[in-house]
């Protein structure tokens, strides 16, 4: 009797465990600012004020623009492996291109790092054929399925300070379709080994 009872209590505990877990991933879902994209297997946040957009860019997988600033956007592409097998190597491959278009002003290439995720980051401008100025942000980043992803920001150089708090809360918010859901079935079995091996000891 006793041993049934023992066994019902971490029963419970196991299903409390479960439950809290996704609510906290919801929670955690519901507090970032902004519309959801989920598409093509990638899923992120963009302002309220952007929509959703059409890219003919090689690879292309998402892109958002701003509603008011149609000439401000951020596409998504998954960059091809003829690339490279590293965010560096695939960087320079295309950087080539662009310094061979003459058209290119580097502003800033570094290594850096979103959410924990290494990543590397190109800044640069680009002279338009009007004559005007574009400024772009390249992110550079390899996720778990092994595949390299580029989000490219471009925006005209005047509204660069205004719009990169945009491109942060997109950039920031960018992951795979299947990483939440991952991650709650490794927290949930990992939590289930925790209670079961607890039992098993006591």
């Amino acid at each position: 009797m006793r041993k049934s009872k023992v066994i019902m209590t971490v029963g419970g505990i196991i299903v409390l465990i479960i439950f809290a877990l996704i609510a906290s991933s919801v929670i955690d879902d519901l507090s970032v600012p902004g519309q959801k994209y989920e598409k093509n297997g990638i899923k992120f946040n963009y302002p309220d004020t952007w929509t959703e957009a059409k890219s003919v860019a090689e690879g292309s997988i998402g892109a958002v623009a701003c509603t008011s600033e149609p000439a401000t956007s951020v596409v998504i592409q998954q960059v091809p492996s003829s690339f490279g097998a590293d965010i560096y190597n695939a960087s320079e491959f295309n950087k080539k291109y662009l310094v061979q278009s003459g058209n290119y002003i580097e502003l800033d290439y570094k290594n850096s790092s979103i959410n924990n995720q290494s990543v590397l980051m190109q800044r640069y401008i680009t002279n338009e054929g009007d004559g005007s100025q574009k400024e772009h942000v390249a992110t550079w980043i390899k996720m778990k399925d092994n595949k390299i992803y580029v989000l490219l920001f471009s925006t005209p150089v005047e509204k660069y300070e205004h719009q990169r708090v945009n491109y942060d809360l997109i950039a920031g918010t960018f992951k795979l379709q299947q990483d939440n859901d991952d991650n709650i079935i490794n927290q949930i079995s990992s939590s289930v080994q925790n209670a079961i091996n607890k039992y098993i000891n006591n």
